[in-house]
């Protein structure tokens, strides 16, 4: 981390603020922009921009040489997004589908970008002030080889037009209205990855430093964007702002590796257009709009790469546009399609024997050992445990109805009722199998509510004879991708949300987790891996979020005990939940929590929800594997009389996973006894009273009949 100051420093040098102006009388122009400014029927937008002075790169871009030929210009250039130049071009030139190497603006409206000065960026001179130099905008350039990427993401234009993604940051006003505003998948997909090219004039600039391209991204890879967030506002505040972040994922087309990173990392609005660096200083590309999954507030942030932006000319653009168009029709039926796949897996789905000489990072093998779970038309993600196929996921993944916390159930014959939040995400098929359920379950409960509910984890699981459905699992080895059957080993009866399954298929070479027994400490640098968001209609392997351990909830031990007395952990006290900082999407549930030696400190289980149902990605509880060491040893003996410790009621363990301080569970049964009200959290009241906009007093009747349509 301690280059990080110098990378930063390094790049204001190819960091500037874009701005576009122009007439607005009525408004228009700022749609879909969250901040601008509107004074006297003049609309000001801003953006970020890549500086690329004349000289500093040793081999410069074909589409560059011929938009500088065209123009004959011969100084300095910069790159933003479209973006923020098309509001004001002239109508001709709108909403056009090929390359525009003559765009003209409508009059009155122009484009000015915004550098520091050299003795201020070497912090010489804090008293220079930025200067504004006026720009020509040269073209207009889709990259093709990114959003083929971004097309394979999101799947097609028939999962665009269901309600799951937008482009753009929550904080943009919409016309939620007007249906006519409905962008097409061809449209989002220009909007993210087109690209204006501005020649500066003006710009004098002293001494030119070398920019170096980066030539590879690996999932977890350290990256630093520079941006100017909210820049019109006030650039004396924002001006060439620093994040710190990591490549979560990669997404390449057909003729470029890498053609589009999803990056965990802090972006804002205005920073679209930036420079995004590696830790040694290289140029990785330009950060654009972020992918937001609609009636949510998770935002995807997204790195057009510059080895895309290379091939955006020439004879590599026609072979991209090329396969673009082949593209196009295959997905618009390509989740069908893989769901067919899995549905009706082939023999040749066994996973391959991959060759072992094949050398991974430590980060690289565990996310080897992750797996995506499709089961009952929703996925998850998954564990592996041994190289025979046992895999480790969440109980809830094949029972949410026992987990989904709607009000106080009314368990009867001993079992533990507790108060919990709203915890897990599910798609639509499950969600209507969840209200089935829960009107079964909850027909005679009455009370009142908690914005958090309440969960029974005290349900006995269904027993062996129990039809799960189809259980399929994909996974990722060495770059390559298969499916397999899987059958459901052990699902937990007792406060700990943990189930097992086995591969049908396995190879010898399958990557196995390595586990870390020892109690993480607070501040502990950690990786989240998981699939969440994207799941089996996406090619994406897992993805990767960093944080660090925020907090550690600990009981007294000894807490895993068999009746013979071997089995024993820490007597002195026992993790039993991890939070952390890392973000966490709805699909991540059963992934794993890693430390930096890619060992596995905790499995993924559960976010905080806001009353509204949208996920806290940042706010996120785990099981430690010190909890979980009776399913190690079952992995390594596959004795299941090791597994029966798990299925015992533990009091004091559900109310922490209940979010209850152990002295309230014993009222809230008391209370709902006596006074037939559950009395909830003071957590969950915390966020109900004071963020959420949420009614705690309402009823079960109430949260089903206005539950927000699904996430995922």
């Amino acid at each position: 981390m301690e280059v990080l100051p110098n990378v930063a420093a390094y790049s204001r040098n190819f960091a500037v603020m874009v701005r576009s102006l122009g007439p607005d009388p009525k408004g228009f122009k700022m749609r879909n922009h969250p901040f601008h400014l509107h004074q006297t029927g003049i609309t000001t937008l801003s953006a970020s921009g890549i500086l690329l002075p004349a000289g500093c790169l040793s081999t410069r871009p074909p589409i560059f040489d011929h938009v500088c030929g065209i123009h004959g210009h011969h100084g300095h250039l910069v790159v933003t997004t479209a973006s923020l130049v098309e509001p004001f071009l002239s109508p001709e030139y709108r909403n056009k589908a090929t390359q525009e190497f003559s765009p003209k603006l409508i009059s009155s409206a122009h484009v000015d970008v915004l550098v520091e000065g050299e003795e201020r960026r070497n912090n010489k001179d804090h008293n220079t002030n930025p200067l504004w130099h006026s720009c020509k905008i040269l073209a207009l350039v889709d990259v093709t080889a990114s959003s083929i990427a971004l097309q394979s993401l999101v799947g097609g234009e028939n999962i665009l037009q269901s309600s799951s993604w937008d482009v753009g940051f929550s904080f943009a006003s919409q016309d939620d209205n007007n249906e006519t505003m409905l962008p097409t998948l061809s449209q989002m997909v220009k909007s993210i990855s087109r690209i204006a090219i501005l020649g500066v004039s003006g710009l004098e600039l002293k001494n030119i430093l070398p920019l170096n391209i980066s030539q590879d991204q690996q999932r977890g890879d350290l990256l630093l964007a520079m941006g100017s967030p909210f820049g019109i506002m006030s650039p004396l505040h924002f001006l060439n702002s620093v994040s710190f972040g990591t490549v979560a994922n990669c997404c390449s087309s057909c003729s470029v590796q890498n053609s589009l990173l999803l990056v965990d990392i802090r972006g804002l609005p205005g920073m679209e257009g930036g420079p995004v660096f590696d830790r040694h200083a290289c140029l990785i590309g330009m950060l654009t709009c972020p992918l937001r999954q609609k009636n949510s507030n998770t935002e995807i942030q997204l790195v057009i790469t510059w080895n895309a932006i290379t091939i955006a000319w020439g004879k590599q653009l026609q072979e991209s546009q090329d396969s673009q168009q082949e593209l196009t029709g295959r997905y618009l039926d390509k989740e069908s399609s893989v769901l067919h796949d899995f549905a009706y897996p082939k023999a040749s789905r066994c996973l391959p024997e991959i060759d072992s000489l094949y050398h991974v990072t430590s980060l690289g093998r565990a996310m080897s050992s992750i797996v995506l779970i499709s089961v009952g038309g929703s996925w998850a993600s998954g564990t592996i445990l041994n190289r025979q196929g046992l895999i480790l996921t969440n109980a809830h993944v094949l029972e949410p109805w026992r987990f989904v916390g709607k009000s106080l159930v009314n368990l009867m014959k001993k079992r533990t009722a507790i108060l919990a939040e709203d915890k897990f995400c599910f798609s639509e098929r499950e969600e209507e199998t969840i209200e089935q359920e829960n009107r079964r379950l909850l027909s005679s409960v009455s009370g009142t509510l908690s914005s958090y509910g309440v969960v029974a984890h005290g349900i006995p699981s269904l027993g062996p004879c129990q039809n799960y459905g189809k259980i399929s699992v994909r996974l990722h080895h060495m770059g390559v991708q298969f499916w397999s059957d899987a059958t459901v080993v052990y699902v937990s009866k007792g406060p700990l949300d943990v189930a097992l399954l086995q591969l049908d298929c396995v190879s010898s070479q399958l990557c196995a987790i390595n586990p870390e027994f020892n109690c993480p400490s607070i501040g502990l640098p950690v990786h989240v891996i998981g699939h969440g968001l994207f799941g089996p209609q996406s090619d994406l392997c897992s993805s990767v979020s960093t944080g660090v351990v925020s907090h550690v909830v600990r009981l007294p031990g000894p807490f895993h005990i068999e009746e013979s007395g071997n089995m024993e952990i820490e007597k002195a006290s026992v993790p039993v939940m991890l939070q952390t900082t890392a973000a966490v999407h709805p699909g991540a549930s059963g992934g794993a929590v890693v430390n930096s030696d890619g060992h596995m400190i905790g499995l993924i289980t559960s976010n905080a929800k806001h009353g509204d149902r949208s996920t806290i990605p940042h706010l996120n509880f785990c099981i430690p594997c010190a909890a979980l060491l009776p399913i190690f040893r079952f992995s390594d003996e596959r004795n299941f009389s090791i597994l029966k410790v798990l299925d015992e009621p533990n009091d004091l363990l559900s109310s922490v996973w209940a979010l209850l301080p152990p002295s309230e569970l014993q009222n809230a049964s008391d209370s709902h006894k006596n006074n037939h009200e559950s009395k909830g959290s003071r957590f969950s009241k915390f966020l109900a009273e004071k963020h959420l906009g949420v009614d705690a007093e309402k009823g079960l009747t109430y949260l089903i009949k206005d539950k927000p349509p699904s996430k995922m």
